[in-house]
Formats: C-alpha cells, sequence, structure tokens
C-alpha cells in the first residue's frame, strides 16, 4: 500500500476501503454500519493519528475541504457550474521525516532527519576521484534547517558512515538504482530502518543545472524576495539567494550537494512543503563539506568513535550509559540538541574551548544562583525552536492550505501556540537578561559576547511590547479569539468608530421618537434576530405616524420599525460584518508581523540554547565521582614539539562506584608524551581486566576537554587533539560479505592513511580476527608505524604479551599492565 488517504468530511475525516481496514487496525478506529469498509475520527485527532501512522512507516494523504457550502452556491451562481459536492484538495503528506505537530515532538527533543544524496556516477573516467564524490543535503522539518555539503570519501564510505551514525536519518532520497554498490550498502548497513524515497535521476533527483533554476525561480518570486532578504542576507551576484545557496552556486564545483539540494526539493515539493519551509529556512553548511573555513575549528569523531565510546547511544540505541547521557542537563529541547552537536563536533581550538571554560566557571561560582534561575524560568517552555518553524512555516502556505475549511478547535490551537511563542520569546528574552544584569560579563567573553544586546542577544524588548500592547494575551486564550487593542490595528478601529457612531444615531433616534409620541417608555427591545423594534405601549397604537411599521404584538405593547430604523441597522449589519471579517484575520495579520523578525527569534533561541547548554555542563561536573578539574589544553608550538596526555587520579566521565555492585573505579596516572614518557601504551591483561575501559576513559576525556567541561581528576593538561580513532571489538559484516579480520584490516588501515600527530588512537587488541602469529605481526608493525612515522598519541591493548616484553624498556612504548 503506497499511501493511507484521510478525506474532509465536514467536521470528520473518513478512511474508506482499504484505508478504513489500516485505520482500524493501526488507530483503532470502530468501522461504520454499511456495506463498504468505512472509519472516521473528528477534526481534533487529527494530529494524533497522523503522527500514530507516520512513526509506523505509512505515507498518509490529507484531503482538506476548501470551500464552504455558501462558497459553494456562489460559486454555481457565478460560473453555472451545477456542482454540488463542495471543494477539496491535498493540502498534506505526512510522514516520518514530515512530522510537524505530535506528541513525539513534545516527547522527544531528537530531529528526524530526511537525508538526500547524490554521488558522481561510477561510471565517470574524467577523474579517479570522481567515483567517491558524494553530496548530501540534510533536512529537519521541525525546525526549518538544511544542511548542505560535498565531499571526498573513500571506497568504504567513511566520511558517510559518519554523517549517519551522527543524524540516524528516518527517511532517505536517492536517484533511483544510481547509486554505487559501496554507497548503497553505507546507507544500509549505519541506518536503522528509514523510509527510502527513490526518485527518476534528472526529472525528479534534479541535478546542478536544474536545482540552480528552480531556486534562483523560487527566491525571485516576488512573493518570496523579502522572505529571502530577512532570512539570511543577499548576494548580489546570484540574486536575492541565501547566503550558502549563493556560495553553492559560485563555487562552480559543488554540482553533487547541488543536486542533493534538488532531489531535497523535488521531494519537498511532492510532499506540499517546499512554500512552508524555504521562506524561513536555515541553511548551514555541513562541517566536513569545506564549504567553511578551511581552518579546522573541530575535532573529527568518525562513525567508528562515535559507536565504540557510545557517545549519543549505546550498543542497544538507548541512551543509558553514554556520553550524551553524563552530560545532559538541558531543561529545552533547543538546548539538547544544541548539546549533542557540541558532543559529536569537540572544539580544535584553544581560543574558543578557553572562552567555554571560562563561561562555564562562572556558572559554578558567581553565577551559579542565576544560573538555576534559568533554568527554572525555562524549564516549562515548549520546544520553542520547533513551535516558531511552526509558525513560520505559516508565511509560506500555499494557496490549498490557506483556504482550507478550518473549525474552532483549529483555530483556538492556532492562538494557543502563538500566545506561547510570544511568551516564551519574552521569557527567554527576561532570563538571558537577568543572567547578563546578575552575573556581569568581565569575566567571560564568551558570555559577553553572547549576552550583549544587539551583538548576540537580539534586542526584541520594542517588539514584545508591541504585541503586548496589541492585545491581551490571556484573555485570548481564554476567549478563543484576539481582540485588538486600541491602536493595534487602524481597520478595526475605524470598524469600531462607526459602529459606535450607528448605535449613537439609533439613541438620538430614539429620542426624538420618545418626544413625537409623548412618552417616555417608548425603547428599543430585540426578538430572535429582529433588533432595534421599537416597542410602543399599545395604548399609542393610533398615534404612531403612517411610516411606522408593525412588526409584532405583544399583550400591551406593539413593535415597530421605521425607514430611518432599517437604514441605520442594515449600516450597522454591514459594518458589524466587516468588523468580525477583520477580526477572524487578525490572527493571521499578527503571525505575519511576528514572522517578520523570525532571524531576531531565531538568534534569541540560539543564544538561549547556548547558555543553557554550559548551565548543564557547569552541573554535571558534580556528577563525576572524585576530584574534577578545568584542564590546561595547549597548541603545538613547532614540528619539534610532541603532543602530550598527563592526567593525575583520573576517573571515568561515566562509570560510578555505585553502578559496579561490588568495590570501587580505581583512578589512573596517566602520562604520555612530553619529556621522559613514551608517546604510546602497550596495556596488557586479563580478559575484564579492564584494558578497553582504560582507553574509553582516556578518549572521552579528552572529548570532554575539548568540548570546554570538566574533567573526573586532580589535574589534567593535554594538547589539542584533532581526531580520535577508535577500533574495538570483533564483528563481521556479513551482508556485505567481510569477514572480522577483513572488518580489522579495514578499519586499521584508516587509522593509518588518516592519523596525524595530534591524532589519538586507541587500538583494542588488533590483530584478535587471524591466527596468533599472524595477529601479533600485523599489531606489533601497525604499532611501529604509529610510533615512528605518525608520532602521535595512543593507546594499545593487547593479549599478545610478548609486544610488551620487547617495549618494556621503550622511550616511545610505555607497558602497562590492567589488573582485575
Amino acid at each position: 500500500m503506497d499511501k493511507v488517504l484521510f478525506f474532509k468530511m465536514g467536521k470528520f475525516y473518513e478512511l474508506y476501503e482499504m484505508d478504513a481496514h489500516v485505520g482500524a487496525k493501526e488507530l483503532d478506529l470502530q468501522y461504520m454500519k454499511g456495506d463498504q469498509p468505512h472509519c472516521g475520527f473528528p477534526e481534533k485527532n487529527l494530529a494524533v493519528n497522523l503522527e500514530k501512522l507516520a512513526q509506523k512507516g505509512y505515507r498518509v494523504l490529507v484531503v482538506e475541504q476548501t470551500e464552504t457550502p455558501d462558497q459553494l452556491e456562489l460559486r454555481r451562481r457565478e460560473t453555472g457550474t451545477k456542482d454540488k459536492v463542495v471543494r477539496r484538495e491535498i493540502c498534506a503528506m505526512v510522514t516520518k521525516g514530515t512530522l510537524t505537530e505530535g506528541e513525539s515532538l513534545l516527547a522527544n527533543p531528537d530531529p528526524s532527519y530526511i537525508l538526500s544524496v547524490a554521488e558522481s556516477y561510477p561510471c565517470s573516467s574524467t577523474n579517479s576521484q570522481d567515483g567517491h564524490t558524494i553530496g548530501v543535503c540534510i533536512i529537519d522539518v521541525s525546525t526549518s534547517k538544511f544542511i548542505i555539503g560535498q565531499f571526498q570519501d573513500d571506497p568504504e564510505r567513511h566520511v558517510l558512515c559518519s554523517i549517519l551514525s551522527e543524524i540516524r536519518p528516518v527517511e532517505i532520497i536517492k536517484p533511483a538504482k544510481m547509486l554505487s554498490a559501496e554507497t548503497e550498502r553505507a546507507l544500509k548497513n549505519n541506518t536503522r530502518d528509514p523510509l527510502i524515497n527513490g526518485l527518476l535521476p534528472s526529472t525528479e533527483f534534479w541535478d546542478a543545472e536544474k536545482t540552480i533554476h528552480a531556486i534562483e525561480q523560487y527566491y525571485s518570486s516576488s512573493d518570496n524576495l523579502t522572505a529571502s532578504r530577512n532570512t539570511v542576507g543577499v548576494q548580489n551576484n546570484v540574486g536575492c539567494l541565501p547566503d550558502l545557496l549563493s556560495e553553492l552556486i559560485e563555487a562552480g564545483d559543488r554540482v553533487y550537494a547541488l543536486s542533493a539540494l534538488g532531489g531535497s526539493l523535488f521531494y519537498l515539493k511532492q510532499v506540499l512543503l517546499d512554500d512552508k519551509l524555504l521562506p524561513c529556512a536555515e541553511f548551514e553548511p555541513l562541517t566536513c563539506s569545506g564549504l567553511i573555513n578551511n581552518m579546522r575549528k573541530h575535532m573529527i569523531l568518525d562513525a567508528a568513535a562515535l559507536e565504540n565510546l557510545e557517545i549519543l547511544e549505546n550498543a542497544t540505541g538507548g541512551l543509558s550509559g553514554t556520553l550524551y547521557e553524563q552530560l545532559n542537563h538541558c531543561v529545552t529541547g533547543f538546548g539538547k540538541r544544541m548539546l549533542k552537536r557540541w558532543i559529536v563536533r569537540p572544539l580544535y581550538d584553544c581560543k574558543a574551548i578557553q572562552q567555554r571554560q571560562g563561561a562555564i566557571a562562572i556558572f559554578k561560582g558567581v553565577g551559579h544562583e542565576c544560573a538555576m534561575q534559568f533554568r527554572k524560568d525555562l524549564c516549562r517552555l515548549p520546544d520553542m525552536e520547533r513551535l516558531l518553524a511552526h509558525l513560520f512555516s505559516r508565511c509560506g502556505e500555499n494557496g490549498r492550505s490557506k483556504s482550507v475549511v478550518l473549525y474552532e478547535d483549529t483555530a483556538k490551537r492556532l492562538l494557543k501556540q502563538f500566545t506561547a511563542a510570544l511568551r516564551g520569546c519574552q521569557q527567554m528574552f527576561q532570563a538571558c537578561s537577568s543572567i547578563r544584569v546578575l552575573t556581569g560579563t568581565e569575566g567571560s567573553s564568551l558570555l559577553n559576547d553572547l549576552l550583549s544586546p544587539g551583538k548576540g542577544l537580539p534586542d526584541v524588548s520594542s517588539i514584545l511590547d508591541y504585541f503586548r500592547d496589541a492585545f491581551d494575551w490571556s484573555e485570548a486564550d481564554h476567549n478563543g479569539r484576539i481582540i485588538p487593542l486600541e491602536g493595534c490595528d487602524p481597520e478595526y478601529d475605524a470598524t469600531s468608530c462607526a459602529i459606535e457612531e450607528i448605535e449613537s444615531s439609533l439613541q438620538e433616534y430614539l429620542k426624538e421618537q420618545r418626544k413625537l409620541l409623548k412618552d417616555s417608555s417608548v425603547k428599543y427591545v430585540n426578538v430572535g434576530k429582529d433588533t432595534y423594534l421599537i416597542e410602543v405601549s399599545e395604548s399609542l397604537r393610533g398615534s404612531v405616524p403612517n411610516d411606522y411599521e408593525l412588526q409584532s404584538t405583544k399583550k400591551g405593547v406593539c413593535r415597530y420599525w421605521t425607514p430611518e430604523v432599517k437604514q441605520l441597522i442594515s449600516e450597522l449589519s454591514k459594518v458589524a460584518t466587516d468588523k468580525e471579517s477583520i477580526l477572524k484575520g487578525i490572527l493571521q495579520k499578527l503571525i505575519h508581523l511576528f514572522i517578520e523578525h523570525h532571524s531576531k527569534w531565531r538568534q534569541l533561541v540560539s543564544v538561549a540554547a547556548e547558555i543553557d547548554v554550559l548551565v548543564s555542563l557547569s552541573i554535571a561536573g558534580d556528577y563525576f565521582e572524585g576530584p574534577t578539574c578545568c584542564p590546561t589544553i595547549r597548541e603545538l608550538c613547532g614540528p619539534d614539539d610532541t603532543p602530550t596526555f598527563h592526567a593525575r587520579n583520573l576517573g571515568h566521565p561515566i562509570i560510578r562506584s555505585d553502578s559496579l555492585g561490588k568495590g570501587s573505579f580505581v583512578p589512573n596516572n596517566i602520562n604520555m608524551g612530553g619529556p621522559g614518557n613514551a608517546s604510546f601504551i602497550v596495556l596488557t591483561g586479563p580478559n575484564m581486566g579492564g584494558k578497553s575501559t582504560l582507553l574509553r576513559q582516556v578518549c572521552l576525556t579528552i572529548i570532554l576537554a575539548q568540548i570546554g567541561a570538566d574533567v573526573p581528576a586532580e589535574n589534567l593538561e593535554l594538547s589539542l587533539v584533532d581526531r580520535i580513532f577508535v577500533r574495538m571489538g570483533a564483528r563481521d559484516h556479513i551482508m556485505a560479505g567481510k569477514s572480522t579480520f577483513l572488518v580489522e584490516l579495514m578499519e586499521t588501515a584508516s587509522v593509518l592513511s588518516s592519523a596525524t600527530k595530534n591524532s589519538l588512537v586507541a587500538l583494542d587488541e588488533l590483530g584478535r580476527g587471524t591466527s596468533t602469529s599472524d595477529g601479533q605481526a600485523i599489531a606489533a608493525s601497525v604499532l611501529d608505524y604509529l610510533v615512528q612515522r605518525v608520532q602521535c598519541l595512543g593507546l594499545f591493548s593487547t593479549h599478545y604479551h610478548k609486544l610488551a616484553v620487547e617495549h618494556e624498556d621503550d622511550k616511545v612504548k610505555s607497558p602497562y599492565h590492567a589488573l582485575n
């Protein structure tokens, strides 16, 4: 079954035939009477049921009613059509990766990424590297974020595998039958049952030329010109495009990145999201793509490191025992996502690391109470990044979405989202401003840059004041509609004045009739739909003027209309209709005014997220067992300088004694590099002696240090590490036709070809996939190459005790023995 259809009928969505069986099975819907399979649910349950089916892998089409019965009747009169059914259109297609509402988005801050992959054709003969050029476009629909890049990859697709391990896409877009076997294997073996969307090459999965034409056409249109300018700046050479897209086009050689973007755009058009996402989309470069500054700013953690060190998830896909779980004390969803980005991309810049350390130190010291108040203020906020993106998407809704017939509950839900966004932005701005006032920022250049109004923290006080003066937020939530305050909307103010004038005229006319009839008891009454009936005592019935039109009688009284009253009522009805129309549109008008400042709201969320992460890291140190310290990190001073790692009483970033059952974790003194110390540790010992634990302990400590966090040690000094290589365990890839030994050799080859003097290499029992003699020879030769040629720091655990004996007095290889 390709798609499930939700068909709008009044206030309900109906499912028919095979779709009805899906609804009964997956959504527990009850079949309705009749021979035709048929079931349905009320409009208020749409988001819940969309989410349930999408999470189970279904594609769901939503057919909305885009015309009311009155509009149908008007269309019939104007066009002469004989249509008897109101107009309906497909207004949404929802999948795993295109969900924008639902309980899972509220409960789980993790993004549901869509990955589009393009690749140079394997048959290309112009350059031997072309077959390994890969372009990717990563989309997070819930935040309207696009990450685009292009890179050279090796035959094993290590870079692509690293990206897949980090983002775990829920959907993949690819040109059908055009990717190489190696890339297909990487997509299959490093994902978890994603939804696959194979598009026809060229016609659907666009090449660079078609993509450029499409984005230039889109951003040059009058409707999107302003949105584009407000989003990410304007480039003179390539029209009015976001900066990154201009850079991709001007580079001239980013054809596969552009093609991946083209596949994404076509798919978003298929699911009716292109017009919603693009006007306010954020475009970011892929950090490994070479599109950003060539000076490396981050440590590289490949797929093997992420998985073997259990950085983001453990072997079963959970969080228990991961570094992310240890560090995550964020109170906001957007803070948690930023923390993940920091963890997988530790800094490779001493100055940037020291700035983070300084900010964290303030939150552990003089700013501790302020940090706790910040957490208290933000802990009940909704996921502001996603909420804002949802509101921003409304500025790009196509004609079908705008004409959807919405009922009261839906309109109220949109209003609640809008007021929640206003309150959230106000709370974030006040919380960030309070930190700046209470802590001062002189002691931290990072906090100074981050919280200075107009520099890092956007000055949104005047914008928030406007919306506070526009309408009463609490009253709007309570009443389910916005009543604008005076001065907010000139059109509304004009209609209100007009109504007051007409009502005043009616009262003046009533006074005249009282004088005419010489009876002060004459008054207006409303009966049913009839308003402003002049009620006169029955005793005066013979005295009323001839133009009085009798409308009804009641014991003792008669009720009339006059031509003057009827004229005033008609005018009043027209103005009241205009006022109601303005009221219905006031919400959309205010949302669009709010969206005009979307770049400031996004910047505000970014600042709040960074503060949330810094506070989280300041708290994380309290959960380490034993002493903690702020590590000293240095850069290598020249070709003769050697990398170092010196730790005294180093604890484990994750393991605590109370989790061991019995005994306690023993801290380690570890010295690698520098005068009198070997650069490599050769670690021997029995099974379950702690060899692998020590390897992970050192690797995780370095990641912590270069994130900017404190580490569990009395003292730690180290040089910057540009990449961590981890080769652990014995595993095969049966489906890929790779034995344990082949996997081991391929991973080791990657280490030998890519490691630099600034890298850290952690090899666990290298050579175990073959015979003892062969394994020992491989282990010895790899160890010698890394020590003599690469000259990096490393830990080498082995059961080959002969290696440790041979290097017992070696100045660059130091044998250690792990005990149970």
